[in-house]
């Protein structure tokens, strides 16, 4: 599948990666429609934005929608060829927020498309994603 892989400040391309299978609690999208936002510009004109800075090749993206292709088991409420919106953020579920019900306050939050960990979290600009069901 092609991705949109940022490999240094002013260094975009196209790219060929596999496209994965979903595994329990997941769905395969196919993207639809992509939005660029600021953290996607910093990347691109300057590499990273204060701290952050890129080390390796990563997939650009985080804002996306798309269509269900496959269900992973145990998802339920879904369907192929629904349309979705992914949410960027991906909570751990295991720290003490996450515990309560508070993912939105998780203490290691995950986004899509971050050079802030390292090894890089791949981002959504690319034509199959596997994302997490709700």
């Amino acid at each position: 599948m092609k991705s949109i892989v940022i490999h240094a400040a002013k260094d975009l391309r196209i790219e060929d990666r596999s496209v994965e299978e979903p595994g329990p609690g997941q769905v395969l999208l196919r993207l639809a429609a992509g939005g660029i936002c600021g953290s996607d510009l910093h990347y691109y004109n300057h590499g990273g934005f204060g701290t952050v800075r890129l080390k390796e090749p990563m997939i650009l993206g985080h804002e996306v929608s798309g269509l269900i292709e496959k269900i992973g088991s145990g998802v339920s409420g879904l369907e192929p060829g629904q349309l979705v919106a992914v949410s960027p953020s991906r909570p751990c579920y295991s720290c003490r927020y996450c515990r309560e019900g508070m993912h939105n306050q998780c203490l290691n939050m995950r986004f899509y498309g971050s050079a802030m960990p390292f090894p890089h979290i791949q981002g959504a600009f690319r034509e199959m994603l596997v994302a997490d069901a709700p």
